[in-house]
């Protein structure tokens, strides 16, 4: 953070002329901008028009405004000078970064504002908006650095009469200023009116009296090189010292603000509230310096004592990509973060107070990656796997830590899943059926944990394993003399197709239907039926499809005789 030599707290002392002005109507102050200069000895209408006009030929007019008879002037004589007349040297503001959208245009005019460019200079009564998406940074010619916030607008004010003639005083009290030669060309410090959002000031120290001076809707201050912030809000304006001190003050009254302290102007009026504490930058150390857009939504932010909601600031070099700030619910909890696209930025996070004022910031450069969410390789998708132990592999992914697999079954079995530090996986042996196979990348903390998705589930791949043939006893009579037939090596209760045919190729087929469990009780075939009949089993999946056939068993005719009798 870049540190600012403090300033004396005679700032204060030129904040009572500002606030004063605050109490005029800007009307006035338009119909009466003449500098009223007292002359000195040695002064004359030509020698003030050599070092003091920006023109020559204003001889003749500063005689006739000021109804001069000749070019001779005595002593404590007071003449009116036209600010535009006079040679004065403005603090010039280019527009050094914008993001986001950002117009300019004259004052009052806002039909007439167009899209602003980086390295515009910024006029007197030039105005710069910035959208809810949209800042800019501003570089003065002494080297401050001015950051527009979103949703904020800013007007560069002329120069009136009384910075006129504060700048010209300054001049002619130089030692080095004479009556024979020119003085050097008096230096206005800048005037900013913020009128609505805020402006972030790291401002270089001010010579020669020259002063940063930024009004807002009720208030006014005057900064001789300092860092801080200052806001317009609908509650009033807020101003928040990092570094040095300002002077804040309004119509009503004024205080002294000093590094890590802010104030707030009542927009109902009332004089600034006394010098608040700021909170204190909130503990990024435990943040990782390098994480997904994922894993960023879930940080649980901290916030230090007394803070409420937290704002935060997405930076690339001068540019203000993006600021959020997070409220609290009922139940105190931050919302989940929308953060940037993939990048290197300068996160910037401080604490808000009940005033709204910002507190101190935590600074730390963070990287936000996309890791590629990988993809399913072998086996191909609606594979057979007849070992029913497949091996499962896919894409490594970039950034991922770990992986996370998941195995659904269409038979109403818990899901199985599994982290995995390598792109493959050996799969236990799964049961008969159709299953889905989906992966999706991890990232942790440590190599041993904990672990975050750094993205969703990949689509999902269907693997089949296959039913093994079941088989089938060698049919038997029960007690009762029933056709008792039984198999197994297939899970109990499962669903099979029973088939009994009189002919091997089970063309002429007299029973064909579904069977829970692993046996069966038939009664006795007709009569009329000559030679033997056949018999075979297979599964009927839950998820769908055919298993094998079992092998064939043959109900011989001794065996149905018997059971007749």
């Amino acid at each position: 953070m870049l540190r600012l030599p403090t300033p004396s707290l005679l700032a204060l002392h030129g904040l009572c002329g500002l606030v004063a002005g605050l109490a005029s109507p800007p009307a006035v102050q338009a119909v009466t901008p003449d500098l009223l200069y007292t002359v000195r000895p040695g002064d004359s209408a030509w020698s003030l028009t050599q070092r003091h006009l920006n023109d020559p030929a204003r001889w003749l007019d500063l005689r006739r405004l000021n109804r001069l008879q000749g070019d001779r002037l005595r002593p404590g004589q007071v003449l009116r000078i036209p600010v535009p007349w006079l040679r004065l040297q403005t603090r010039q503001v280019r527009l050094l970064a914008l993001s986001g959208q950002v117009r300019t245009g004259p004052a009052g005019a806002p039909e007439r504002w167009t899209p602003a460019r980086e390295g515009m200079v910024l006029g007197p009564e030039q105005v710069l908006s910035t959208g809810a998406d949209g800042s800019a940074t501003l570089q003065v010619d002494d080297g401050s650095v001015l950051l527009l916030r979103p949703d904020s607008t800013l007007q560069v004010r002329a120069v009136d009469a009384e910075r006129a003639r504060q700048a010209l005083s300054r001049s002619l009290d130089s030692p080095a200023s004479g009556t024979t030669a020119p003085p050097a060309t008096p230096q206005i410090g800048l005037r900013l009116e913020l009128l609505r959002g805020g402006l972030e000031s790291r401002v270089t120290p001010q010579r020669d009296g020259t002063r940063l001076e930024v009004i807002t809707p009720s208030a006014a201050t005057v900064v001789r090189g300092t860092e801080f912030r200052i806001r317009a809000t609908d509650p009033g304006s807020l101003a928040e010292v990092v570094e040095g001190e300002i002077g804040f003050g309004n119509a009503v009254g004024e205080t002294a603000l000093g590094r890590a302290t802010g104030s707030l102007a009542p927009a109902t009026g009332g004089a600034p509230l006394p010098a608040q504490p700021l909170l204190p930058a909130p503990d990024l150390a435990t943040l990782p310096s390098r994480l997904s857009v994922t894993r960023l939504r879930q940080i649980d932010w901290p916030r230090p004592p007394g803070a409420g909601s937290l704002q935060l600031q997405w930076l690339n070099g001068p540019r203000l990509l993006a600021e959020h700030r997070l409220m609290p619910d009922e139940g105190g909890r931050l919302p989940q973060l929308q953060p940037p696209p993939p990048g290197t930025y300068q996160l910037r996070v401080r604490g808000v107070d009940r005033l709204g004022l910002e507190g101190l910031s935590a600074e730390r450069e963070v990287e936000i990656i996309a890791v590629e969410p990988p993809r399913p390789l072998l086996p191909p998708d609606e594979g057979w796997m007849p070992s029913g132990l497949p091996l499962l592999q896919w894409s490594a992914s970039a950034g991922a830590d770990r992986y996370r697999l998941r195995i659904e079954t269409q038979d109403g079995r818990p899901a199985l899943e599994v982290e995995i530090d390598r792109p493959q996986w050996q799969a236990p042996r799964l049961p008969p059926g159709r299953h889905l196979w989906r992966i999706a990348a991890l990232e942790c903390a440590t190599r041993a944990g904990p672990c975050w998705p750094a993205g969703d589930f990949g689509p999902a791949r269907a693997l089949n394993v296959p039913w093994s043939a079941p088989e089938l006893l060698e049919p038997q009579l029960d007690e009762h003399g029933r056709l008792l037939l039984q198999w197994r090596g297939i899970e109990p209760e499962a669903l099979v197709q029973l088939q009994i045919a009189t002919d091997e190729d089970f063309r002429e087929v007299l029973l064909d239907e579904p069977r829970h469990g692993d046996q069966v009780r038939l009664p006795s075939p007709p009569r009329d039926l000559a030679g033997p009949l056949h018999v075979r089993v297979r599964p009927l999946p839950a998820g769908g499809g055919l298993g094998p056939w079992s092998g064939t068993r043959t109900v011989n005719a001794t065996m149905r005789q018997a059971s007749r009798h």
